[in-house]
């Protein structure tokens, strides 16, 4: 592949020492330098509103077209009671909008990533498929496998707040990265 993929990442979660924000910077250290990086920052961004779509805040239009730039998503969502965070299903709702003149849906034909961790014992296993379905009606292309969650997470912080996963989590994080590139380039490579 002659072109470097843009890969963006958002973490679903507005806390400033978020867990999900850290394993997805993990994640993104995976990518390798073949691959263009940039997280995505949402904390600015107000509730999904009709009435604020036309002109959409500069918040929202800032994250449209970084999106719209990208070949793939990388979404690291937190679990709460059973679903993904509102604030991520927010974004999404505001990213399923054509808000430019080009009227393009940024998430259209994207591949997608998920990874989370979360407290519990089945990690963010709910969220990812509560996530992956939303993808998926969007039009996205949610990597079909290597589902990547983190049970325990806090267990996994040093004594200075740094994330550090163990052999099997970083394991299935990078065989995870390694497919989700795999795949991002064959679609690319197909719509060539």
């Amino acid at each position: 592949m002659s072109k470097k993929i843009k890969v963006v990442g958002i973490a679903g979660s507005l806390r400033k020492d978020s867990v999900n924000r850290k394993l997805l910077r993990i994640a993104s250290e995976l990518l390798g330098d073949e691959i263009e990086y940039k997280e995505i920052d949402i904390s600015d961004i107000p509730l999904f509103n009709e009435d604020l779509e036309y002109p959409a805040p500069a918040s929202v239009l800032r994250i449209h077209d970084d999106v719209l730039e990208a070949d793939a998503i990388i979404f690291a969502t937190p679990e709460y009671n059973g679903g993904m965070p509102g604030v991520l299903k927010n974004v999404i709702d505001w990213l399923s909008r054509p808000l430019n003149e080009s009227k393009v849906k940024p998430l259209v034909n994207k591949t997608a990533y998920i990874v989370g961790g979360a407290a519990g014992m089945s990690g963010t296993i709910t969220a990812q498929e509560h996530l992956r379905a939303v993808l998926t009606y969007m039009g996205m292309f949610v990597l079909p496998s290597n589902r990547a969650t983190v049970p325990s997470i806090f267990s996994n912080l040093d004594e200075n707040g740094t994330l550090v996963l163990n052999e099997l989590a970083l394991g299935f994080l990078k065989q995870g990265i390694h497919r989700f590139v795999a795949f991002t380039e064959a679609l690319l490579d197909n719509e060539a």
